[in-house]
């Protein structure tokens, strides 16, 4: 009984043996290459962010960078050529002239991303952008785009052949991205060295969670820029930054004007403070920086939108 066991597990690994030596393997690996094709758009973005300023632009949607509590959709890669181009042009580039690249590279998020949509909170309010830890900034609404400039095609038909833009409501766009790209950089800086903390006592016991329950012209009277800086005092420090950056005198002193005597004052004390805080701890002269903002927004017709 014993022999004719061994017999018969010897006849299996015989039939196993000659099954293994029959079947040859394939030089095709079944580990396929994930890795997209790169485009005249990638090898732009490596010289123009990535070389210089150690930053990685993501344009294609990666499931891992998002945030999975909202609906989001990705953004059309034509947006999101149009919007590293003005990020570049109207935020990266004026930093560098009043500094120089290492500020820049040294300070500036390690990844940028764009959505295509809006993250829309359970309060139905929109989440325009965020600021995570320093290292990544997300833009959201990239293909809202759409909505405020036409792309004329030198074709006719697609981009095979270069493409103009022709910007309809420069107000959104500077609400919808500038500002916020310039808000969300004043939130890294805060993060890594702190605004000087008399800032949160002109509005103390102004601050309301449902910051969407008042009116502009509240949040003024207030001594808020904006209604949303009323929702935090760092919200509140961002949003004077980034408005006096891109809006223009004439609408910055509307809005303080707005503010009354008390919230005027109150605007006019927390600028104060931004300014010396930015020009002490960073080195940047805010009315510099404003200046060459303002030159810049003149010249944006010039650039060459399609040139990757």
């Amino acid at each position: 009984m014993k022999r004719l066991f061994k017999y018969t597990l010897l006849a299996v690994f015989s039939l196993m043996a000659v099954a293994c030596s029959e079947e040859e393997l394939s030089d095709q690996s079944v580990i396929t290459n994930s890795v997209n094709q790169e485009t005249e758009f990638d090898a732009w973005l490596e010289q123009n962010y990535r070389a210089p300023f150690n930053i990685r632009f993501l344009y294609r949607y990666e499931d891992i960078e998002t945030d999975m509590s909202y609906d989001l959709v990705p953004a059309k890669e034509i947006y999101s050529r149009i919007i590293a181009k003005m990020v570049r042009f109207l935020w990266l580039d004026p930093y560098t002239e009043v500094t120089n690249a290492h500020f820049m590279r040294s300070h500036s998020p390690r990844m940028m991303q764009v959505i295509g949509s809006g993250a829309y909170n359970q309060n139905n309010t929109l989440l325009l952008g965020t600021a995570e830890g320093g290292q990544k900034i997300t833009l959201y609404v990239g293909n809202w785009l759409e909505r405020f400039m036409t792309i004329h095609y030198n074709n006719n038909v697609d981009d095979t052949e270069g493409y103009w833009v022709e910007i309809l409501d420069p107000d959104q766009v500077n609400y919808y991205y500038l500002h916020t790209i310039h808000h969300e950089f004043a939130h890294i800086l805060h993060q890594k060295k702190m605004y000087p903390l008399d800032f949160n006592t002109i509005s103390q016991g102004e601050y309301v969670a449902q910051w969407t329950s008042i009116s502009e012209e509240e949040a003024a009277k207030k001594g808020f820029v904006s209604r949303y800086g009323s929702s935090a005092q760092t919200e509140d420090f961002v949003e004077v930054f980034s408005y006096y950056l891109t809006w223009s005198p004439e609408v910055w002193d509307a809005k303080v004007a707005q503010g009354g005597a008390v919230g005027g004052d109150r605007i006019r004390r927390k600028l104060a403070i931004v300014k010396s805080y930015m020009k002490d701890t960073w080195g940047i002269d805010m009315d510099e920086l404003r200046a060459v903002l303002a030159r810049r927004y003149a010249e944006i017709d010039r650039l060459d939108w399609s040139d990757f």
